[in-house]
């Protein structure tokens, strides 16, 4: 009897134990905010002694605990603790990888070039690094395009990436986006039998010529119109897109550009350039899938530079040019 009375004393004894440290482990305290960068590599105690120095878990025991009973991979990376966590918390947030995550814009026509700068400025990945993959033959056929490069291909949203991203995953997230939204789109292709990177690249031309959305179908109309009459598009952003790729854009569009040998320059070569220009937005994609049934060659910024006249003559287009204010 009194052996059987100390054997329930120690279990009721272990229990007891235990149920503390499972309370001290998912007790909940306030952290101030603080950024702790774990790298590849760092050791779990060391990682320990950091979470207990920066103040957001009460014991770095409790946590070695933890993670001996759990024995989950903890991954390297950049972590944000705030608000009231637990030990458990802050080793859930290390197990699961929910590190700190950085806001990327990516506007409705920005290029790979624009799109580089940004995640470089987020801190997401370097400029050099995202452009070397984007440009990857590799990288384009592994996702079955025929484009000289992701342009075009990567959706302009609002994303977050954690920093130091590789840039594969920013272009695998991107390019999903894009599969995603233009979902319904892209059904319509095969009915108007028009292939994708036609589709995508007349309507990065049409992003890049006006952001008034009412224009954007007849802009598409005209850019079909003359690719039927065997006339040369003579689009400015396809200028633009040259200096870029060449490394001569400095944010003015010179004269000496137009006469740039680029197949993506549309004043020197006939036809559609080797692949879109920008990665445009929805309107920009639709129009191009549904242009104006309209029989417009011709078209010219107006005054305020918003909007622009429209004409099927290129008599038409000279008298527009003159109440465009650019010939006299």
């Amino acid at each position: 009897m009194r052996k059987l009375a100390l054997l329930l004393l120690f279990w009721l004894s272990v229990l007891s134990a235990a149920g503390a440290l499972w309370f001290l482990i998912h007790q909940k305290r306030e952290v101030k905010e603080t950024t702790v960068v774990v790298k590849y590599g760092t050791p779990v105690p060391e990682i320990a002694r950091r979470l207990e120095e920066e103040g957001i878990i009460v014991s770095r025991y409790l946590f070695l605990l933890l993670h001996a009973f759990r024995r989950e991979k903890l991954e390297a990376g950049e972590y944000e603790f705030k608000g009231r966590l637990s030990v458990a918390d802050a080793y859930r947030m290390l197990a699961e990888g929910r590190q700190k995550l950085y806001r990327v814009l990516v506007k409705e026509g920005a290029d790979l070039f624009e799109i580089a700068r940004v995640l470089e400025k987020a801190g997401v990945c370097k400029a050099e690094d995202f452009l070397r993959y984007a440009f990857s033959e590799e990288v384009v056929s592994a996702y079955d395009l025929s484009a000289p490069s992701m342009e075009g291909f990567l959706f302009p949203d609002t994303y977050f990436f954690s920093k130091d991203t590789h840039p594969l995953k920013v272009i695998r997230v991107m390019h999903e986006n894009f599969l995603k939204k233009t979902a319904e789109l892209r059904k319509e292709l095969e009915n108007k039998g028009l292939e994708p990177e036609v589709w995508v690249t007349v309507a990065s031309m049409v992003e890049k010529e006006t952001r008034y959305e009412p224009e954007k179908p007849l802009i598409a109309a005209v850019i079909y119109n003359r690719l039927k009459r065997g006339m040369k598009l003579q689009i400015d952003p396809t200028v633009i897109y040259a200096a870029k790729l060449k490394g001569l854009w400095k944010g003015k569009l010179l004269k000496k550009f137009y006469a740039l040998d680029s197949p993506y320059n549309t004043y020197m070569y006939f036809g559609l350039p080797p692949g879109p220009i920008c990665n445009p937005g929805l309107s920009s994609l639709k129009a191009a899938l549904k242009p104006a049934p309209v029989d417009y060659l011709f078209f010219v910024a107006d005054k305020e530079g918003r909007k622009h006249l429209f004409s099927k003559t290129y008599e038409e287009h000279l008298e527009n040019m003159r109440k465009a204010g650019r010939l006299k």
